[in-house]
Parts: C-alpha cells; sequence; structure tokens
C-alpha cells in the first residue's frame, strides 16, 4: 500500500508505505522502514549521492537534475530528515554526479556526467555545502554515468565516464578513462568507441580488483534502446596498469542491462557480479568461481525496470543483502542474503514517481543503514529510515503577522508566536534569525536553543514599533531539526499618520 498527503501551502508531501505480504507497519524479517517527508529537488532527478558537504557531522544528499539544468543539495539534520534544498546550476542535462574529496584538501567534491555538454564538470567544495564554479572536461558523447577509483596507483581518484550517444542511445557510444593528476585536475588517457555492436550502448560502469593485483578491474554493461529487439551483455576489462584497461571478457548476463556492482555474497574471497535487467525486471547473479570465471546468471525476481543496485548488511546478520531501485513500480526491492550466494526476497517498499538512483547510509546515527531515492516522476526524493524512527514536526501558530500603529501615538506592539512539536522525536530549535525591517524585534532566548518534546511548546515574542509612517516588512527564520526547514514567518507593520 501507499498513500501520500500533500500539503496546501508548503512544498512537502508525506507518504506512508507498507511492505506488499505486510499489515502495519513495514516489516521483513526484522527490518522495519519509516518513511520520512519527501523532499522536493530539481525538475527530474537522474543522479544522487550522498555525503557530509558543511562538515557538521551529518550526511546530506545531492542529486543531478536533467531537466532543471542543476544541482540540489539537502543538508541532514542528522535525524533523517533534511532542511529545504537549494539549488545551483551546472549546465546541460546532469544526470549521474559522485562525491570525492577529488584534490585531496579533506572537503567532500562532485564529478557530474553532463549528458547535454558531452563531458563531466568537476565542483571543488567549500566545506560548508557550497561549490567552486565548475570545472568542465570532455568525455565522449552524451556521458550517462562514472565510477570514481583509483585506477592507476597514485593514491588519487580518477574517473571512468560511460557515454551512452546521442539522446542517450544514438551512436557515437564510447567510454573514457580521466586520470587525475593530483590537485584535482584531469587528463583524458584511455578513450574507446563502439562501432560495430548492433547498437548496443554502455550504460554502466563498476572499478573493483577482481584479479587480486591491487588496481581496480572495470566491468561495463550494455544494452540496447529497443525494448523490441532486447539484447545486453557485460564487458569485464583488466587493468594494464597505468590507468587503462585491455578487454578480459565478455559475458551474456542478461536483456537490457543496466546498472552493476560487485561484492563477495558466497564467502568465497571471490568479487561476485550482480546486475540490473530492466526487460525481465530481475536481478542477474553471477558467482565468480575464479578470476575472470563466472557461473552462469541466476535470475532474482525484483520489481519492474530496475535501474539502479547496491548491497549492503540491512538485518545486520553479517551477510551482503541486495537492494535495487525500481522506475516502473516506484519501489525498492529487498533480497536478504544468506551468506550463501543465495538471497530471500523481503519485500518491496514503495517511494516517489519514477525513481532512478539509490543511496544506502546511516542518516540518522542510530547504526542502522537507511534508503534514498531520487524521483524523476516526482522531482523529490524519498527517505526510509531502517527502525522504529520518531521524527519531530513543527507547528506554528501563524506564518504571516501583521502590525499595525499610528505615528502619531507610537507603541510597541507584540505578538507572541507558538512554536510546538506535534512529533514523536525531539525538537531542536538551532537558531532563529530576523532580517528585515529595524522596526521589528524578537526576544531570542524564549525559543532559540530549546528543546520541545512531542506535545511541548515555546512562545517567541515578536515586538513591532516604528515612528515612521509607511510600510515595514522582516522575514523571520527558524532553524531546527524537523523535516523541510528552515520555516519562515513573514512579518508586516503598517504605521499610519
Amino acid at each position: 500500500m501507499f498513500g501520500c498527503i500533500q500539503h496546501m501551502f508548503k512544498s512537502w508531501t508525506f507518504c506512508w508505505a507498507l511492505i506488499l505480504v505486510a499489515t502495519g507497519p513495514v516489516l521483513a524479517q526484522n527490518l522495519v522502514f519509516t518513511p520520512v517527508l519527501s523532499a522536493p529537488v530539481g525538475a527530474h532527478p537522474e543522479g544522487l549521492t550522498v555525503g557530509d558537504f558543511n562538515e557538521d557531522g551529518h550526511l546530506d544528499i545531492a542529486t543531478a537534475n536533467s531537466e532543471s539544468d542543476d544541482v540540489s543539495v539537502l543538508l541532514g539534520n542528522g535525524n533523517g530528515t533534511f532542511r529545504s534544498g537549494y539549488s545551483f546550476g551546472v549546465g546541460r542535462s546532469p544526470m549521474f554526479l559522485s562525491a570525492e574529496d577529488l584534490n585531496r584538501d579533506g572537503t567532500l567534491d562532485l564529478a557530474v556526467a553532463e549528458t547535454g555538454a558531452d563531458g563531466v564538470l568537476v565542483l571543488f567544495g567549500k566545506g560548508n555545502g557550497f561549490f567552486e564554479e565548475p570545472v568542465p572536461y570532455p568525455s565522449g558523447k552524451g556521458p550517462t554515468f562514472l565510477a570514481l577509483g583509483d585506477v592507476d596507483g597514485d593514491d588519487d581518484p580518477d574517473m571512468v565516464v560511460v557515454n551512452s550517444g546521442r539522446f542517450g542511445h544514438y551512436p557515437p557510444f564510447s567510454w573514457s578513462v580521466l586520470l587525475n593528476n593530483g590537485p584535482g585536475a584531469f587528463t583524458l588517457a584511455q578513450h574507446d568507441e563502439v562501432q560495430d555492436r548492433r547498437g548496443l550502448f554502455p550504460t554502466g560502469a563498476s572499478l573493483a580488483d577482481l584479479d587480486d593485483d591491487g588496481l581496480p578491474d572495470l566491468t561495463l554493461t550494455w544494452s540496447q534502446p529497443s525494448w523490441r529487439t532486447p539484447n545486453g551483455y557485460v564487458s569485464v576489462l583488466r587493468n594494464r596498469g597505468e590507468g587503462t584497461f585491455s578487454a578480459w571478457r565478455t559475458i551474456q548476463a542478461g536483456f537490457t542491462l543496466s546498472a552493476v556492482t560487485q561484492t563477495d555474497v558466497d564467502a568465497d574471497g571471490h568479487l561476485d557480479l550482480m546486475v540490473t535487467s530492466l526487460f525481465t525486471d530481475s536481478i542477474k547473479l553471477l558467482l565468480q568461481l575464479s578470476p575472470g570465471q563466472y557461473t552462469k546468471p541466476a535470475n532474482m525476481e525484483v520489481g519492474f525496470s530496475p535501474v539502479a543496485l547496491s548491497y549492503q548488511d540491512l538485518d545486520g546478520d553479517g551477510y551482503r543483502d541486495l537492494i535495487s531501485t525500481n522506475r516502473a513500480s516506484d519501489s525498492t526491492s529487498i533480497l536478504l542474503g544468506r551468506g550463501d550466494g543465495s538471497f530471500q526476497p523481503a519485500g518491496h517498499y514503495a517511494v516517489g514517481k519514477v525513481p532512478t538512483a539509490m543511496g544506502i547510509e546511516d542518516f540518522d546515527h542510530d547504526g542502522l543503514p537507511d534508503i534514498v531515492t531520487a524521483n524523476s516522476g516526482s522531482d523529490d526524493v524519498s527517505i526510509l529510515l531502517s527502525g522504529k524512527a520518531v521524527i519531530p514536526s513543527i507547528s506554528l501558530s501563524a506564518e504571516d503577522i501583521r502590525f499595525s500603529s499610528d505615528a502619531d501615538a507610537p507603541a510597541r506592539r507584540t505578538h507572541q508566536l507558538t512554536v510546538a512539536n506535534v512529533g514523536l522525536g525531539s525538537l531542536s530549535i538551532d537558531k532563529i534569525v530576523l532580517e528585515g525591517s529595524r522596526a521589528f524585534s524578537i526576544e531570542r532566548d524564549s525559543c532559540a536553543g530549546a528543546t520541545l518534546m512531542t506535545g511541548k511548546f515555546c512562545a517567541l515574542p515578536i515586538h513591532f514599533e516604528s515612528t515612521a509612517p509607511g510600510r515595514h516588512q522582516a522575514l523571520l527564520r527558524i532553524f531546527d531539526n524537523a523535516p523541510g526547514g528552515p520555516r519562515i514567518v513573514t512579518l508586516s507593520g503598517t504605521v499610519k499618520g
């Protein structure tokens, strides 16, 4: 079951989700996921990454929004909720992004695949949640995906870029390697253009050391644009040691392949291969027997049209579980690992419309991994908190406060703004900021720094006093740890005479 309630005057939507085989809370084995208020971002988010961009110890979210040509950043409150996002332009049709300290200054940076400009952008982080102006690098026609890793052994993160051609699936198709020279500047080391592969184009990439030589090898997925002639395969390329790759293995893994990841799911010391197959609504699992040698693909059904794939130990049993994001069923699917290469379906969880990307991190510091998806059909992100999360919710007695006085008989007018916690978790009022006309003043000590348990409130006196005739305006911003902050209260005062 899935449902949403949209606030008439605010830009948030509350959604709830139940596992398809359960009643009541979302349960699967010992899994409990609590949906949080969905957070709006730019138009058609296609990529998502997670990191502490303002260095406050809490994880934040960034999305690449292909329709609005920008990146949105949502700063985390540390309890699984996020403040209202802000966006900044990055060019034409960003499709993917990843966070990493690219120039080794201790601050997270962003690498963005910009489909409309045939290149990637590097944005160096300032450490306060904002970024420097983007630095462009050409990569090939229509980049849609990139993977970061040290491919040349110099301890600096390099890029492998998947170039899916014009408009996502028209040739030329290629993949590129961009090497980091140390301070975050990149040079093109390899560019392989594909001419004759029956119209198949690259869709995803993964970097992992498959032959235990200390250097990451490259795995690429390939697909066809037409549902009428579905095809797909996986190519494995061996790292040659100087930041370039050579062909190693080609695997017929399934139809219409997209995301790929690798981890050891059967505890034999070899990294196994998992890819999503849109056409068959499944994950294909290939166990690695020895370097470059895999079993035949095993089929594991998930939701409709899986496009993103990740792994994590969700239930705390020490075994890696698989999580897919399914764009045609607006869901994520979870497969619980048994540690021997087999998996148990644990249900599907509703998210926003047409999810395209996913992150698995602990957003609320409870030691349990949570799930976030970017939803291109609803222009937002969905957050599923693992465990019985308790989320605060703020209520204000007014969002627009008006004063009136007489210039001939000035008097100090006061309005009490009530700030209440109507949620389940404790509400922390971090700070209160007043901007605008000096005719307004507040008593910050009455609410700023307060911690309100469920049902508790504080009163914030707001004063207006002026002898200057005319209209006075100000904005009151309340920063807190509930979803969607900061709150904004509009203040206006009219002096007659």
